[in-house]
C-alpha cells in the first residue's frame, strides 16, 4: 500500500511541475516519463518497479474487461430478441392507425399518447422558416368528430408533451421555450383523409435558442465530468449538439440514446464495465440513457476510453481529439485502422485532419467539421 501511496504522490509531482497541454489526458496504462532530473536513478528505479506491477495489474483488468464485455454481449443479444419483437408490434399498431410508419432521428423527441391516435414531435434543428425548432403535433379522428373536440385532443397532446419533466432538473424539457397562448390556441390545420379518419396538425415555433436554454440546466453535471476526466466542457457540449440536439429523450433510427446518443451495447455497455466492474443490465442501462446526468457520466467515460483506450497511440492530444472525433460517430476501431498506417509524427494537424475528412464515409467527414465549429462557438460561452 505504501507503493501504491508513493507512486501516486509521484505521479502528482510530475503533473504540477509539467507544462504540457493541460488539456492532454492521462493514459489508462500510467507509462510516465522516468527521465526528470527531479529524480536519483535509484528512486526511478523504484519508481519503474512500482509502474511494471500496476501495469500488470491493469493487463488482468484488461482481461477482465474483455470477459464481461463478451458476456454482456450475450445478455444483449438476449434482450434484443424480445426487443425487436415488442418494437415490431408497435410499429405495426402505429401503421393500423396512421396508414405509414416513421423513422426514429436523434434530433426529434417522439411522444406518442397511450392510444397511438395522437403524438408530438419536438425538434431544434434551426432552419430559415423555424429559426429555433418547432414541435408539430398530429392526431387522428373520426371525420364525424366535430371542430371543438378536435381543439380539445390537439391541445390534451401538447400539453401532455409541454409537461414532460426532465428526470436530472425536474423542470418541463420545453420550459420556457413554448408560448402561452401557442398551447391555449393552438392554430389547427387538415393534413389529410383517410378512409373514413382525417388527420389533424398543427405546429408550433420554439421561441428562443433552445440550445443555450438546455446547456445552461445542464452545465453542473458537464462540470462534475470535466472534473473527473479532464474533458473540455466546450468539447462535451459540442458533442451533445452534434448529437441531439439537447433533447434527453431523443433516440436514433440505429438505437442510440439520450443525450450523447449511446449505443447500449457498446459505448454505453464499455462505459459502465469500466466504472463499475461489473456487467450491465440492459433494461437497466436504457433506462439510465434517458438521465441526462447518467448519459453525460457514460459519455464522457467513452470518450475518455477512446482517448486512452483506442486511440493512446497517438500523444499528442490536438490529433487525437480530431481521431476521437470521427471515432465517436464512425466507431474507433474503424477509424484505429485508417491511421495505423500512417507516419502521425511527421503529418501535421491540418494533414490528418484533411486525411480524415477524405478517408471516412460523408456523415464522418460532416460530423467532425461541425463538432470542431460547435466546440469553437461553446468555448464562447462556457470556456
Amino acid at each position: 500500500m505504501k507503493k501504491i501511496y508513493l507512486f501516486i504522490y509521484v505521479l502528482m509531482v510530475i503533473l504540477i511541475f509539467s507544462e504540457e497541454d493541460p488539456f492532454k489526458m492521462p493514459e489508462i496504462n500510467m507509462d510516465i516519463d522516468l527521465n526528470n532530473n527531479l529524480f536519483s536513478d535509484e528512486f526511478n528505479k523504484y519508481v519503474n518497479e512500482i509502474n511494471e506491477e500496476w501495469n500488470e495489474h491493469l493487463n488482468y483488468m484488461d482481461e477482465q474487461w474483455k470477459k464481461l464485455y463478451e458476456e454482456s454481449q450475450k445478455e444483449w443479444d438476449k434482450y434484443y430478441e424480445e426487443y425487436n419483437k415488442q418494437e415490431k408490434e408497435f410499429m405495426n399498431n402505429f401503421e393500423k392507425i396512421w396508414g405509414e410508419t416513421f423513422e426514429y432521428d436523434s434530433h426529434k423527441w417522439y411522444d406518442f399518447s397511450d392510444d397511438l391516435k395522437s403524438f408530438s414531435v419536438v425538434t431544434f434543428d434551426r432552419n430559415e422558416e423555424n429559426k429555433n425548432g418547432y414541435m408539430e403535433v398530429k392526431i387522428i379522428v373520426d371525420k364525424k368528430v366535430p371542430k371543438e373536440k378536435v381543439k380539445e385532443k390537439i391541445k390534451e397532446q401538447i400539453k401532455r408533451t409541454v409537461n414532460k419533466k426532465d428526470v436530472y432538473t425536474k423542470k418541463p424539457i420545453l420550459d420556457n421555450l413554448i408560448k402561452v397562448k401557442d398551447i391555449e390556441n393552438p392554430k389547427i390545420q387538415k393534413e389529410k383523409e383517410i378512409k373514413d379518419k382525417i388527420i389533424y396538425k398543427t405546429k408550433i415555433p420554439i421561441i428562443k435558442n433552445p440550445f443555450l436554454e438546455r446547456a445552461k440546466q445542464y452545465i453542473p453535471l458537464i462540470n462534475n465530468v470535466k472534473s473527473k476526466y479532464g474533458i473540455p466542457r466546450p468539447f462535451i457540449l459540442s458533442i451533445i449538439q452534434k448529437e441531439s440536439s439537447f433533447l434527453p429523450n431523443s433516440r436514433s433510427r440505429s438505437g442510440a440514446l439520450g443525450l450523447m446518443q449511446l449505443i447500449p451495447r457498446y459505448g454505453a455497455t464499455e462505459a459502465y464495465i469500466y466504472l463499475f466492474k461489473r456487467k450491465p443490465n440492459p433494461r437497466a442501462l436504457i433506462n439510465e440513457l434517458y438521465n441526462p446526468e447518467k448519459n453525460i457520466l457514460y459519455g464522457t467515460t467513452y470518450i475518455y476510453l477512446l482517448h486512452t483506450k483506442y486511440f493512446k497511440f497517438e500523444k499528442e492530444y490536438s490529433k487525437r481529439k480530431y481521431m476521437v472525433i470521427a471515432g465517436y460517430n464512425m466507431g474507433p476501431v474503424a477509424i484505429s485502422k485508417r491511421v495505423r498506417g500512417l507516419n502521425l509524427e511527421k503529418m501535421n494537424l491540418s494533414g490528418l485532419y484533411n486525411y480524415l475528412l477524405s478517408n471516412t464515409r460523408k456523415e464522418t467527414s460532416d460530423y467532425l467539421k461541425k463538432v470542431l465549429q460547435y466546440e469553437r462557438e461553446w468555448n464562447k460561452i462556457y470556456p
